[in-house]
C-alpha cells in the first residue's frame, strides 16, 4: 500500500477492504456463512488473508454486516478499534477481546491515524435496528460507505467524494418496503456525493431461508448500465482490487 492512494478490495456484500493512505480499514465483515444466510458469491478474502487493521467499522446488527464469530479470529483484536452503532455490540466485541471496541453515534468522528479521520453519519431510513454511514477522510481524498443505507436524502453534506461505496441490490421487505438501495439511488447517491467512483455493494443474491423473505431488485452490472460519462462505475467482484489512481 503506498501513502496517498485510495484502493478497495470487495470481499462480500459490504464487506470491502479499504486502504486510505496505507492504512487498511475493513468494513462490515462477514466472513462465515449460516445454514439460513449464504452469501450467494464467492469469499474474497479470508480473515487471515487481511493484512494489519487499522480499525473495523459496522454499520449494523445483521449477520452479513456483522460477523463477530469470525472477527474472534483476528490476530490483533486487542489493539483493533472496533467502531459499532450500539452498547450492546460494543460489549460483545469487548467480551471477545476487542478491548478497544467502542459504540459511535451520528455526527461522532475519530482520528484513526495521522492524517486519517473517520465521521459517523446518517445513514438515512434504517430497518429495524440503528444504522450508520461513515465518512473518511484522507489526504488523497474523501471516501463515503454506506452499506446499508436506503436513499440519497442528505448526501450533498458530503461532497465531495473520491470513492462512494453504495449498495445496489435494492432488497424490499415482505411488505414492500425498500430496505437498501437499488441501482437507481447508488446512481442518484454517487451524483449527490459528487463521486469520481463508484463501487457498488450489498450485491449478494443469496439462496437461503432468509434471503427468500426478501426481494433484491438490481446488481452491480445493473449500476455500470446507469452510469454516465462523470462517474466511473466499478463493479468489482469479490477479491479484486481497485486502485483509484490507475481509474481515469
Amino acid at each position: 500500500m503506498s501513502n496517498h492512494s485510495i484502493a478497495v478490495t470487495r470481499v462480500n456484500n459490504s464487506c470491502v477492504l479499504l486502504e486510505l493512505d496505507g492504512r487498511a480499514v475493513l468494513t462490515d465483515p462477514w466472513f462465515t456463512e449460516r445454514w439460513w444466510l449464504r452469501r450467494g458469491e464467492p469469499l474474497g478474502l479470508r480473515i487471515d488473508e487481511l493484512p494489519p487493521l487499522t480499525a473495523v467499522v459496522v454499520t449494523n446488527i445483521a449477520t452479513n454486516h456483522w460477523d463477530l464469530r469470525a472477527l474472534r479470529g483476528l490476530p490483533a483484536k486487542a489493539s483493533t478499534p472496533l467502531y459499532v452503532p450500539t452498547a450492546g455490540m460494543a460489549r460483545r466485541a469487548r467480551a471477545l477481546g476487542f478491548a478497544r471496541a467502542e459504540r459511535l453515534r451520528w455526527g461522532d468522528s475519530r482520528d484513526l491515524a495521522p492524517g486519517l479521520s473517520l465521521r459517523v453519519v446518517p445513514a438515512g431510513r434504517t430497518a429495524i435496528f440503528p444504522n450508520n454511514a461513515y465518512v473518511f477522510e484522507t489526504a488523497a481524498g474523501r471516501v463515503f460507505f454506506g452499506g446499508e443505507i436506503a436513499d440519497a436524502e442528505g448526501l450533498e453534506a458530503y461532497r465531495p467524494v473520491e470513492l462512494a461505496l453504495l449498495p445496489v441490490n435494492g432488497l424490499r421487505s415482505p411488505l414492500g418496503q425498500r430496505l437498501v438501495m437499488g441501482p437507481e439511488e447508488a446512481i442518484a447517491g454517487a451524483a449527490a456525493l459528487g463521486a469520481r467512483v463508484l463501487v457498488p455493494v450489498h450485491d449478494a443474491h443469496g439462496e437461503d431461508p432468509f434471503s427468500r423473505m426478501f426481494r433484491p431488485r438490481g446488481t452491480g452490472s445493473d449500476a455500470v448500465r446507469l452510469g454516465g460519462n462523470d462517474l466511473v462505475v466499478a463493479d468489482l467482484p469479490p477479491g479484486k482490487r481497485l486502485d483509484l489512481n490507475t481509474v481515469n
